[in-house]
């Protein structure tokens, strides 16, 4: 069904999107503190690369993402299935990644498979599975060869000198 059927739902479904977009963004602001946010304590992730408790996944992502030139994860569709009565809910959320390193651009398509939970009113993730679709590789052609974006001079950061840090 796609009619919202009540204000709880659809509070439920607000808050879930913020446990997703918390994943994104710690994940490219390399910022251990809000990627660990997304998820529930006794959380698990599957991504067949690292198996287990989410805290060390955060950990191996933000590590191995300071090594990157640039990353980018952009939450495409989310589908949501939301028992509120139960305080549970799953999802499946399209993600695309991007990243630059060593000479090369880096793009993987793939989807979460998550469950969530609402603990003391608290909805986070519980579980979380990757699953890979496609992927594509090219080489890096310089930041701007064509000078198509020369106008856009502000520029993000891995770290908590962006200026999104300074806003919200």
């Amino acid at each position: 069904m796609v009619k919202i059927t009540n204000i709880e739902t659809l509070l439920a479904e607000q808050a879930i999107r913020k446990a997703v977009t918390y994943y994104s963004r710690g994940c490219d602001r390399c910022d251990l503190d809000i990627f660990k946010q997304a998820f529930h304590d006794d959380a698990e992730v599957r991504y067949g690369t690292y198996d287990g408790h989410y805290e060390k996944f955060c950990e191996d992502i933000v590590a191995g993402n300071l090594t990157l030139q640039d990353t980018s994860h952009t939450i495409i569709n989310e589908s949501y299935d939301i028992d509120i009565n139960n305080n549970k809910a799953t999802g499946e959320i399209y993600v695309l990644a991007l990243w630059a390193s060593e000479g090369f651009n880096y793009t993987c398509s793939g989807r979460y498979i998550d469950k969530y939970e609402s603990r003391d009113g608290d909805w986070r993730i519980s579980f979380r599975q990757y699953l890979f679709d496609w992927s594509r590789t090219t080489k890096y052609s310089g930041d701007d060869p064509n000078e198509i974006f020369s106008g856009l001079v502000y520029r993000g950061s891995q770290n908590k000198e962006d200026l999104s840090y300074q806003i919200l």
